[in-house]
């Protein structure tokens, strides 16, 4: 990822730097080698776009990264501005010019990286070593079957099981293919759907809320703490200096100060500190990051499971290969015998002078009816009347069934293989990710999913997560007097200077906050919630909060840290400077000397026992849930704070002007949502900077803090050693006043211990505890650019039980795996079982190369599309996480897998060894042995029932393999998955068609209804079998438990 784009970058920033530096000595008119060459109109601009500089002339310009070109080439800032045909304050004053700007200068996506096409997903489901066997013996056979018939100048048919088998493996190539480009079509939708975020532009003098895909040059963005820059540009002085991490670009770790001297600023990059505005010089492909980009492949790394049953194939894999071999390796050694002293079916009489061959007469193979041998002499062929084994010569035509037999031992590696396996993670996986997307989850990461389900804590943020973010203030203390709810301040009679003095207090001193108001509509907040609750309640008092910000703009601000907990903007004023600071109400209030009298005017001093009741007051607010901030401010006569950063000598002797106590109602979905966590072991703890009898009391609403769980301050936490630490982990529920570093310690000490943590975050400072979370989870609404960007799976409703939802959908995709496993390991066994015992008992390979590769097929894909697809359901919450140690294969599965398999193998032997001495079948009324006839290459009744009921066997246990734990219902919701009905329904369909139809291609021949009937009972008899099964006691994994169901004995 980062590495790559690094790498890139530097390939990219070289060689660009060597052209601009050309450009730069060869034309000094203007800028750029397009600017000398381009055909202008009378005004300057150019005539194709009507801008006087290119694309090529802002990329040199952000590629060289000198300030002073700003200057000498370009005029200025403002200069620059005017030329991109915008304005600094206003922004672009005009909708229509939108559109020449995208012409002119690009839209705002970047490059597409090269995704596969199917052809090419086709292709690559040739690079299968066994299947390039197989696909290589097929040819063979075909090509010696066609000259087969030709020398022998009469028609075998010897080449339709080479076509047959080919036509198979194509089939399987293209259901592969389709598979797979229909997920990458998925992801690609997701991705892009990820990527889109909202950046608030500045067009027409007014702010608004645009998709970052319409940025384009010219426009004024407003950037925010932990946004990512969505353009390349130039930062716009006014507001704050900015702290950017270019390490995207650079790979440089440490923040790089952003302000006059160092204006550039690069789309992709986080803004970690500081608040202002940037002119945009280019977009999407233009943009270093895009160019970038470019030279970057879109990988999806393994997942851990995917990883995990790639040594499961591997190993099942050998085990196939050896069967195989042995196969292969019996099926020669009969050859090497019968060739030695060959022999063949002849027609012979009993009657001695009937015609019989004699040594001056012989048995003429090209023309038997000149003479029969004596039946008496040769050994009879069982179930032939009047047929004997006659010895003939060695043909080279005989080597016909060697190539048949190879081709039979390379399809039972290719079915043995179990590559599906994979599939069925990637199927999983990319059906799971949509759902997941609806259900508010937007993954960034595939192997999110499968870890969410094995998460054993989750460690939630309390704003906006458990509660509603919907922030109002509905008490506060001011100018010594409470009030009891915001109306009694409202209906207050206040002194216009105090008024005055709130409402200044409410609406200047603001980080990022907005009120939408549109005809018909609430009110909506944008931004900071917190902000939007204090401008809520100066409009309550009657004040006009944007006319007030623009009469007063700020000329300087200290930002919001979790380290300051507060924050502070100076405006100027009449002849003077105004400090206006608001934060913890604690911490603020330790700053203040005065407080403001009733008029709004003149300061008293803070006695000690005035602070005491303050304190009080506080916890008061506290103890109802509420979170309390005290607003506060101070003047100054000149402006001297320089390049002052963080407000040290300012931020001190404040005057109080109040306490204000803000709500934030808990969501009412979450206490169920906390409480099903824990039924289902998950441990919810709260980390929050709140207030720690704030944060109790919301963690005790939502049941996160219980009667023998601990409550503690980020400070304390941060002195306890790390054995004094994990000690207390067991019972650590609430986290407050926490700083991010409190966070980070907290989320590895657990992950150190062997735990799977799920943390969620929105703020800047929460990065580093989501990237070194088993699963980091960013809030969609709340969060900045930054915790997404670190985070696996952004909740698109900041909504703690969408989390729930999560760790269900990954629980969900480990037992569909297991699904898979269980079904296709019973499969194997039966099917490498029934190959290697009809070998060595001289019963050929019953079942046919292209008849293993049709099953190959139904286990495979259409297992892994059918299983991989099936929805979570309640019960999975009702069992413990399996963790990091969760078995793929636990005991359970082994005694259905192994129970399948022996029921399964005694009806495969029962049907092929169950015959008579006349060489009839004892099951199947005047159904002949079909061992000759296989030898022979061609199909019978006797295997054709037997590779019916073997299939039949498996679309059965399928069903079965629906539940993985001790359920007894297995047809539970199965109508709720049409994925699966259709893969049933289309198996069965197919096997009605290959049965019926197939003919010499897949050697089988039609069966009567009676036979259908008994073949669909054998299957079908898998159902109760796995009921019984079922009850047969085993021990489970912990994790395996369903705590509202009794265990089945």
């Amino acid at each position: 990822g980062r590495h790559a784009l690094r790498e890139a970058h530097s390939m990219s920033s070289s060689s660009s730097s060597g052209e601009s530096l050309a450009h730069l000595e060869t034309y000094s008119g203007g800028f750029g080698t397009f600017a000398s060459e381009a055909q202008y109109n009378n005004d300057g601009t150019r005539a194709a776009t009507g801008f006087l500089y290119c694309t090529d002339d802002m990329y040199q310009l952000m590629n060289s990264q000198d300030p002073k070109l700003v200057r000498t080439k370009f005029g200025g800032l403002q200069k620059l501005a005017k030329e991109l045909k915008t304005d600094l304050k206003s922004g672009i004053c005009n909708e229509s010019h939108l559109t020449p700007r995208v012409e002119a200068f690009g839209e705002n996506r970047y490059p597409e990286p090269k995704y596969p096409t199917w052809f090419e997903l086709f292709k690559d489901a040739f690079e299968d070593v066994a299947v390039i066997i197989l696909a290589v013996a097929a040819i063979v056979a075909l090509v010696a079957g066609v000259l087969m018939d030709v020398l022998n100048d009469e028609s075998e048919h010897g080449w339709i099981e080479g076509v047959a088998i080919l036509i198979t493996v194509l089939i399987i190539a293209v259901v592969a293919a389709t598979n797979d480009y229909t997920k990458d079509l998925q992801f690609r939708k997701l991705k892009q759907q990820s990527s889109d975020r909202k950046i608030r532009v500045i067009r027409d003098g007014a702010e608004h809320v645009v998709s970052v895909y319409d940025v384009v040059v010219g426009d004024v963005v407003k950037l925010n703490r932990g946004d990512q820059i969505p353009a390349d540009g130039l930062y716009v002085p006014g507001l704050e200096e900015l702290m950017v991490d270019q390490s995207v670009l650079t790979g440089e770790a440490d923040p790089i100060l952003k302000n006059t001297d160092t204006p550039f600023l690069f789309s992709g990059c986080f803004v970690t500190k500081g608040q202002s505005y940037m002119l945009v010089l280019a977009v999407g492909t233009n943009t270093e990051w895009g160019r970038t980009l470019a030279l970057v492949l879109d990988e999806h790394p393994p997942t851990p499971l995917q990883e995990k049953l790639e040594d499961l194939v591997v190993s099942i894999g050998k085990i196939g290969t050896v069967v195989a071999t042995l196969v292969f390796v019996v099926l020669l050694i009969y050859y090497i015998v019968a060739s030695v002293n060959p022999t063949a079916e002849a027609p012979c009489t009993t009657n001695i002078t009937n015609d019989t061959c004699t040594e001056t007469n012989p048995y003429n193979w090209s023309n038997p009816s000149q003479c029969n041998p004596y039946c008496p002499d040769y050994p009879a062929v069982e179930g032939k009347t009047n047929w004997a084994w006659v010895p003939t010569v060695w043909e080279a035509s005989s080597l016909m069934q060697v190539l048949s037999d190879f081709i039979v031992a390379i399809t039972i590696v290719a079915v043995a293989v179990p590559e599906g396996l994979p599939l069925a993670v990637t199927i999983s996986l990319a059906y799971s990710v949509k759902q997941m997307f609806e259900d508010q989850n937007l993954v960034r990461h595939l192997s999110a999913c499968e870890v969410m389900g094995g998460a054993t804590n989750i460690c939630s943020d309390k704003t906006g997560t458990l509660t509603e973010g919907k922030m109002s203030v509905v008490e506060c203390w001011l100018a010594g007097h409470p009030y009891r709810s915001s109306a009694d301040l409202v209906n207050a009679q206040l002194d216009n200077g105090l008024a005055n003095l709130l409402v200044e207090t409410l609406v200047l001193n603001n980080d990022d906050g907005e009120l939408i108001k549109e005809p018909g509509l609430p009110i909506q907040f944008l931004g900071n919630p917190t902000e939007c609750a204090m401008l809520i309640l100066s409009e309550k008092l009657g004040a006009d909060y944007k006319r007030v910000q623009s009469k007063f703009p700020p000329v300087k601000k200290w930002g919001f840290t979790s380290a300051r907990k507060r924050m502070s903007t100076i405006v100027s004023k009449d002849g003077y400077y105004r400090l206006y600071a608001k934060g913890a109400a604690e911490i603020v209030l330790g700053l203040c000397s005065h407080y403001v009298g009733s008029d709004g005017v003149t300061p008293e001093e803070l006695s000690d026992n005035l602070r005491k009741n303050l304190k009080n007051q506080i916890e008061g607010y506290a103890r109802q849930g509420l979170r309390a901030l005290t607003i506060a401010y101070r003047d100054f006569d000149s402006a001297r704070w320089g390049d002052n950063r963080d407000g040290l000598g300012f931020e001190e002797d404040l005057i109080l002007v109040g306490i204000v106590a803000i709500e934030d109602p808990l969501r009412p979905e979450v206490p169920d949502s906390v409480l099903q966590c824990q039924r289902a072991g998950i441990m919810v703890r709260m980390v929050t900077g709140d207030n720690i009898l704030t944060a109790k009391k919301i963690a005790s609403d939502c049941h996160i803090l219980t009667p023998d769980g601990t409550a503690m301050e980020g400070p304390a936490f941060e002195q306890l050693s790390d054995t004094e630490a994990l000690n207390i982990l067991p019972t650590l529920q609430v986290l407050a006043r926490s700083r991010p570093q409190d966070k980070l310690r907290l989320v590895e000490l657990l992950t150190n211990s062997g735990e799977v943590v799920a943390v969620t975050g929105d703020g800047t400072n929460d990065a580093p505890a989501l990237s070194a979370a088993s699963v980091g989870v960013a809030m969609g609404i709340a969060g900045t650019e930054v915790a997404k960007n670190a985070a696996d799976i952004i909740i698109l409703d900041d909504n703690f039980a969408s989390i729930v939802k999560s760790v269900l959908w990954g629980r969900c995709i480990y037992d569909n795996i297991r699904k898979f496993l269980q079904f296709q390991l019973t499969v194997n066994v039966v099917a490498l079982v029934v190959a290697f015992i009809g070998a060595v008992t001289k019963y050929g390979t019953p079942l046919t190369a292209v008849q293993l590769l049709w099953v190959n097929l139904i286990m495979d894909t259409m297992a892994a599309l059918a299983l991989g697809t099936e929805k979570p359901t309640p019960n999975l919450l009702k069992r413990k996480p399996y963790g990091k140690k969760g078995k793929l294969i636990t005991t359970i599965m082994i005694r259905n897998i192994l129970g399948q398999s022996a029921y399964q193998l005694a009806v495969m032997f029962t049907i092929l060894y169950a015959i008579g001495a006349d060489g009839m079948s004892l099951i199947f009324p005047g159904v002949e042995n079909g061992a000759a006839a296989s030898e022979r290459g061609e199909g019978s009744v006797h295997y054709t029932i037997l590779f019916n009921a073997f299939v039949f066997c498996q679309v059965f246990n399928e069903i079965n393999s629906r539940k993985v734990n001790k359920q007894l219902n297995v047809f539970e919701g199965i109508f709720t998955n049409y994925i699966f009905v259709g893969v049933i329904v289309v198996t069965i369909l197919a096997q009605i068609l290959l049965v019926e139809f197939g003919g010499k291609a897949t050697r089988t021949l039609p069966l009567t209804i009676e036979q259908w009937g008994i073949c669909i009972a054998i299957g079908a008899v898998s159902l109760p079998v796995g009921f019984l099964l079922r009850l047969i006691p085993v021990k489970l994994e912990d994790w395996e438990v369903e705590d509202d169901y009794e265990i089945v004995v």
